[in-house]
C-alpha cells in the first residue's frame, strides 16, 4: 500500500449532483468565495438579485465564515475549484455543518465542525453557520438546481 500523498480532506466523498441542494449551495459558496475576485464579483451580483437588501449582511457571514474555516483549521482545508464535480471530504463536513446548524442539530453541526477546526473555533463556525443556512436556504429556494453561483464550466 502507498502512502496517502495528498490532503485527506481532498479525498471524494461523493459528487455534488448526488447532495442535497442546501449542501451544494454551501460548497459552491465555499470553492466560489474562496475562488478569486471575479468568481466573488458574480456571487455578489447573484446574491443581490435573490437576497435584495439582506445581501450585503449574507455575504459578511460567508466571508467570516470562510475565512475562520480556512485561517483557523487544525490543517489547511482542501477544497476544489468551482465546477469541479467531485466533493471532498472538507467540503462535506462544511456543507454538513451548514445543513445540521439550519436544522437546529448543534451537536451534529459541532461534530461536522470539528472535523475541520478545534472545539472554540468550532463553536464559532455553528453560530455563524446557523444564520448563513438560511441565506443559503432563500437561494436554493430561488435556484434550486444552480444555486448561488452561475459560473462557467471549468474543465
Amino acid at each position: 500500500m502507498t502512502p496517502d500523498r495528498g490532503s485527506r480532506g481532498a479525498a471524494p466523498v461523493a459528487t455534488l449532483d448526488e447532495l442535497p441542494p442546501l449542501e451544494r449551495a454551501a460548497i459552491r459558496c465555499l470553492r466560489g468565495w474562496s475562488d478569486g475576485p471575479m468568481t466573488r464579483a458574480r456571487m455578489r451580483r447573484n446574491f443581490g438579485q435573490i437576497l435584495g437588501p439582506r445581501a450585503e449582511a449574507q455575504e459578511e457571514l460567508l466571508d467570516a465564515l470562510t475565512d475562520l474555516v480556512r485561517g483557523a483549521g487544525r490543517r489547511p482545508m482542501a477544497s476544489h475549484r468551482p465546477a469541479h464535480r467531485e466533493v471532498g471530504g472538507d467540503e462535506n463536513a462544511f456543507a454538513q455543518m451548514v445543513a445540521a446548524a439550519l436544522g437546529g442539530e448543534r451537536e451534529d453541526a459541532f461534530l461536522f465542525a470539528l472535523a475541520l477546526l478545534g472545539p472554540h473555533a468550532a463553536s464559532q463556525a455553528v453560530a455563524i453557520a446557523e444564520e448563513l443556512g438560511l441565506a443559503l436556504l432563500g437561494l436554493v429556494r430561488a435556484h434550486p438546481a444552480n444555486a448561488p453561483v452561475s459560473s462557467p464550466v471549468l474543465h
